[in-house]
């Protein structure tokens, strides 16, 4: 919808009529009408101010896509920011004499205009968009599309287009994109868990509240992970994959850069939590090991809250940092349904469809583990909560999504975030909770690794009792906190473990092929496993905001 208004005061009543008019001709809720509203009152009468002329008109639009909602005002005149309507509209409201009232009128503000409203003028042309409402589905639209585009575009590149090209297509364009996203992920995701947890920290007055859900979080994940290594092992009983002829298939050649990442790796307890100690503060962000990070930002962020009251701007620094970051973050995240693209026309191009024959079984006996493990987080909400499990997977559905195209927990952490945000779950808690579990909680993985280990077992012939079992589970158990920082990462822990239970290394090379397909289910669960953690924490601390969640 689209008007226009003449650069005076007295058309400012009929712009903003039409603005209120027009959105709720769109059904945007009334909370979010009022709000668009007032700020769009006060950005009109700027643009007035700024025309200076009278003949001159304002152009009003609205519009969206993909449930997004939005408003823009086009006109000429001179330029100005929006610092200036915010300052304009502090000044008329404060009052003088109450300075606590003050600063409560001064967040309100700054929460009005936050990400909402930018401004900009080109060529003497002053354009102002409005942010009205923000769909959580419509990036999951975007990216679903792109996943699907992706997949289409790839299997017709290696259908019909020759090998060469197809192959110089995808190693130049298809691989090159995708590097460089998650080498700049790789660059963000250190400083971003590392703000993240030391503020988050910092902002905790009552340490002994800290200690308690920090207790809850780590107690939650370790159950996550044993109910999720039961799951696995339940999903091979009832469908025991394996054939001994798939022996002859192994090749040790293919196999050998997996295992050699795998190189001087240690399941034992005592090397992982010294290990968690770093011996500098730079060769953690270097080395992309959050466990050191986490532990130098929980150091970091209890030493900035125990001087807070004679220090703040510490707390206040850390606070800025991670407001910064976060920023960087969600820039850097715009571009998922870009490298979702790339990423699945490369997988598609370079998948070798002959593999699939041979050990097509493992990759649907996975996912139908990965999909019971989601069933019980949605059993162990409601057990623990009271809460609707159908809201909470609506709700927190996208993350789900950019964890299974991304494959990665850490390059998922920003939607994850954003997404418990929508569901409610406090800053405090989801910002300490989910990088922890992105580190140590690995339920996906888990599954995974007992049902790989007990399929090669059955190949190699090897009898599966109630001690191999228990010798599995804990090695599947210290590889969920520390398992190796490398590319590939699960496929070196199934390259660890096999071999205690009498299997060679190298066979691992029967699933190369088809890895990527189960590492983009598995990585969903290890971030569904870490949200549904954080808000039972969160409803229990009385840190989840109800309202929020219930909300469509």
């Amino acid at each position: 919808m689209k008007t226009e208004i003449r650069a005076d005061l007295s058309e400012l009543s009929s712009g903003v009529d039409f603005i209120g008019s027009a959105l709720r001709k769109k059904k945007v809720s009334k909370k979010e009408t009022a709000k668009s509203i007032v700020m769009a009152e006060d950005v009109l009468a700027r643009m007035i101010e700024a025309a200076g002329n009278s003949d001159e008109k304002i152009r009003i639009e609205t519009g969206g896509a993909f449930g997004n909602v939005y408003v823009r005002m086009h006109a000429n005149g001179e330029a100005f920011g929006i610092d200036e309507i915010e300052n304009k509209m502090y000044f008329i409201e404060q009052d003088q004499d109450d300075v606590e009232a003050n600063n409560v009128i001064k967040r309100l503000i700054d929460n009005l205009f936050r990400d909402s409203l930018s401004v900009k003028n080109e060529r003497g042309i002053n354009k102002v968009k409005m942010g009205v409402h923000r769909s959580p589905y419509a990036t999951l639209i975007v990216t679903l599309l792109a996943l699907v585009l992706g997949i289409g575009v790839g299997f017709l590149m290696q259908k019909f287009v020759p090998s060469d090209i197809s192959g110089f297509i995808s190693k130049n364009i298809f691989s090159s994109v995708y590097d460089v996203f998650m080498s700049a992920l790789k660059l963000i995701v250190g400083p971003l868990v590392f703000f993240s947890v030391a503020s988050s920290i910092a902002d905790f007055s009552d340490l002994r509240a800290l200690g308690r859900i920090a207790i809850k979080i780590v107690a939650m994940y370790l159950l996550t992970s044993m109910i999720a290594i039961a799951v696995g092992f339940f999903t091979y009983q009832v469908f025991p994959i394996g054939d001994t002829s798939l022996v002859n298939a192994v090749d040790a050649d293919a196999a050998a850069d997996t295992i050699a990442k795998g190189e001087g790796a240690d399941l034992s307890i005592r090397d992982t939590l010294v290990n968690i100690v770093p011996s500098d503060f730079v060769t953690p962000f270097q080395e992309s090991d959050m466990l050191q990070i986490i532990f130098m930002a929980v150091v970091i962020g209890l030493a900035a809250a125990a001087i807070s009251v004679k220090k703040p701007g510490i707390k206040q620094g850390l606070s800025s940092m991670n407001m910064l970051v976060s920023k960087l973050t969600s820039i850097i995240v715009t571009f998922i349904p870009l490298i979702v693209f790339c990423s699945m026309a490369k997988m598609m191009i370079n998948m070798d469809l002959g593999d699939l024959a041979g050990v097509i079984k493992w990759i649907p006996v996975i996912y139908v583990g990965d999909i019971l493990m989601i069933l019980v987080y949605g059993i162990i909400l409601l057990l623990f909560t009271r809460l609707n499990p159908i809201t909470f997977f609506r709700k927190y559905f996208p993350a789900m999504i950019s964890a299974f195209t991304l494959s990665s927990s850490n390059a998922a952490l920003p939607t994850s975030v954003k997404m418990c945000d929508n569901i409610g779950v406090a800053n405090r808690v989801y910002s300490f909770s989910l990088p922890l579990g992105a580190t140590i909680n690995m339920d996906g993985s888990c599954i995974t690794l007992i049902i790989s280990a007990l399929f090669f077992a059955r190949i190699y012939g090897i009898n599966v009792t109630s001690g191999v079992i228990f010798s599995l589970a804990l090695s599947i158990m210290l590889l969920s906190v520390g398992s190796p920082g490398v590319p590939g990462g699960n496929l070196v822990c199934i390259a660890l473990i096999i071999p205690q239970i009498g299997i060679p290394a190298e066979a691992i090379s029967l699933i190369l092929g088809l890895y990527p397909i189960v590492s983009m289910m598995q990585t969903c669960v290890n971030v569904t496993g870490d949200a549904t953690v954080t808000t039972v924490v969160a409803k229990h601390e009385k840190l989840l905001d109800l309202e929020k969640f219930n909300s469509k």
